[in-house]
């Protein structure tokens, strides 16, 4: 018998259409339910428009992250990169035409026209995607509708889009954060415990504009009121007020985006913080949504951090995996670097037919996946990978080693006792650097919480990034963007961290912490003033690089 998924794309083929996004697999605890989608219920739809000059998007990046380049952080301006990546006029029209004869409403271009949204109904997207919806439900999540049977479109619009979402989705798995009961014998961290341990110092204030921000998801929220009782709290008496929202942001305050913020404005110095929310429940959609969005104005933030993912493999198609990654090595030739939590899974917290997998978007290339610590001791000073959860880490099955981290992933898998599970041996490996991840004090509904997570780690380290653009800033202009190899060139930049393994939790198998980099905690963690130092030598240099 032939399977659902060949059938659909001989009709496809039959029809002149062409697969766009394969057949969703059903999360885990979904349940079909029976019954009719009203045909007028609208959905928010993105559409991933194939950017022009691709290859030569990717090696500029390249030339202008690469410290020992003559091109060093020499970006394009908001309009030179809208040159350079934006679709021939006639694809543009050719989508919006599609739209319009389906009857979809455009809500925006992109002004750099790599991305189009619109709001379509049911009726509209089943005839644009020849699907039909289905009614779900989950015990923990709720009823949603979703066209789950793959998204074939017509094959002069397929061959000029990458990616159409927003309804063939699912939220993530339902994820109680590690939340914590004080345990005598472990400090509890705070943003003035998290700086002394890392030797983070006060930085001049800056002229020039400097700009940080989060993503939060499925419903998250911040409430502004208890992110300042946070910093007046446990921030030295400081204000602390979110600038910009972009998305919805209303009642009531999610435990992941009090702790993102309360600890990136700290970290951050009270740096001009924005918020990206995302309250649906389609998180692979969301992440095009957010990959959109971070460049869509010619002012943008800098440091972003992402404490959102899933080590299920192919949980977002690869469509999405290779658009997101392609939207943030965007980011990285715009000066924007992104933090992304390594998960807190280990490498086999979920059953993936017996392969070992890091998780995704901490996976793609070009951002910086933030592992987790803690303390040999539970006080201070020496560190190890975490003990309360299997920090994210290993080799990606959807995207190759990086030539930034080449040796040190070879070095790491002769030397390491190599598990007994599969892995992808040639796989990019995660995380690229680690801070600490147990024991963080969080203000949340009227409560003082602790938890724990690389939820912790992400926005902890965006914020020092975000003190490390203010010494580029000062000494050339511009801010460090993809800082991946800079990092990978300079490894004095971090402590490394040679106890511990993310096998644990749950996890059978995994990986241990050694000497130099490795897949449970990266390069390492901060060392500030030599993180200090690096910069703003590797920046000066690049200013006088590119005098005239």
């Amino acid at each position: 018998m032939q399977s659902v998924a060949f059938a659909a794309l001989l009709v496809a083929a039959s029809a002149g259409l062409t697969q766009v996004h394969k057949p969703a697999t059903i999360p885990q605890g979904w349940t079909v339910e029976d019954g009719e989608v009203p045909k007028g219920y609208r959905f928010k739809v993105h559409i991933g428009m194939k950017r022009s000059n691709q290859a030569k998007l990717s090696a500029m990046v390249s030339d202008v992250s690469n410290p020992q380049g003559s091109r060093y952080l020499q970006y394009p301006t908001y309009e030179e990169m809208g040159d350079l990546v934006r679709p021939p006029k006639g694809n543009t029209q050719k989508v919006l035409s599609w739209l319009a004869s389906h009857g979809a409403a455009v809500e925006s271009v992109h002004p750099h026209g790599d991305y189009i949204h619109a709001a379509a109904t049911v009726e509209q997207i089943e005839a644009m995607a020849h699907g039909k919806f289905v009614r779900y439900s989950h015990s923990d999540l709720g009823r949603i509708v979703r066209l789950t049977s793959g998204v074939h479109v017509d094959s002069d619009v397929a061959a000029v889009i990458d990616t159409f979402s927003g309804f063939n989705g699912f939220p993530l798995p339902y994820d109680k954060k590690n939340v914590r009961e004080s345990v005598a014998g472990l400090v509890d961290v705070t943003p003035t415990f998290f700086r002394s341990s890392y030797g983070i110092t006060p930085l001049p204030a800056g002229s020039q504009r400097n700009i940080q921000a989060i993503a939060q998801f499925q419903g998250e929220y911040v409430e502004d009121s208890e992110l300042n009782e946070f910093c007046q709290k446990y921030n030295n008496g400081t204000q602390c007020t979110i600038t910009k929202y972009i998305g919805k942001n209303s009642a009531p305050d999610g435990i992941e985006s009090m702790l993102d913020t309360e600890y990136i404005m700290s970290i951050g110095n009270r740096t001009e913080t924005w918020v990206y929310s995302y309250p649906n429940s389609d998180f692979c959609a969301d992440l095009g949504a957010f990959g959109s969005n971070v460049t869509s104005e010619s002012t943008f933030p800098y440091s972003i951090s992402v404490s959102y993912g899933s080590q299920l493999i192919d949980y977002c198609d690869s469509a999405i995996m290779t658009r997101l990654a392609a939207d943030v090595e965007k980011m990285g030739g715009m000066g924007i670097t992104v933090m992304i939590s390594s998960g807190d899974d280990g490498s086999g917290g979920f059953d993936n037919n017996g392969k070992l997998s890091p998780s995704f978007p901490a996976s793609i290339p070009h951002c910086v996946a933030v592992g987790g610590t803690w303390f040999v001791n539970g006080q201070n000073g020496e560190e190890q990978a975490t003990t309360q959860f299997g920090s994210g880490g290993g080799f990606s099955y959807d995207f190759p080693v990086q030539d930034y981290q080449k040796d040190g992933v070879a070095e790491y898998l002769k030397t390491v006792a190599l598990p007994n599970a599969t892995y992808a041996k040639t796989g990019r490996g995660t995380p690229d650097v680690s801070a600490l991840a147990e024991q963080f004090t969080v203000i949340v509904g009227n409560t003082t919480q602790l938890v724990a997570g690389t939820s912790c780690s992400s926005p902890s380290f965006a914020g020092i990034v975000t003190l490390l653009n203010s010494v580029c800033l000062a000494a050339s202009g511009k801010t460090l963007g993809f800082m991946n190899p800079l990092m990978y060139q300079n490894p004095a930049m971090f402590t490394d961290v040679t106890k511990g393994t993310n096998a644990i939790q749950g996890n059978l198998e995994g990986w241990a912490a050694i000497k130099g980099w490795d897949a449970a905690t990266g390069l390492g963690t901060p060392n500030f003033s030599a993180m200090v130092a690096v910069v703003r030598t590797a920046c000066a240099k690049a200013a006088r690089q590119a005098s005239p």
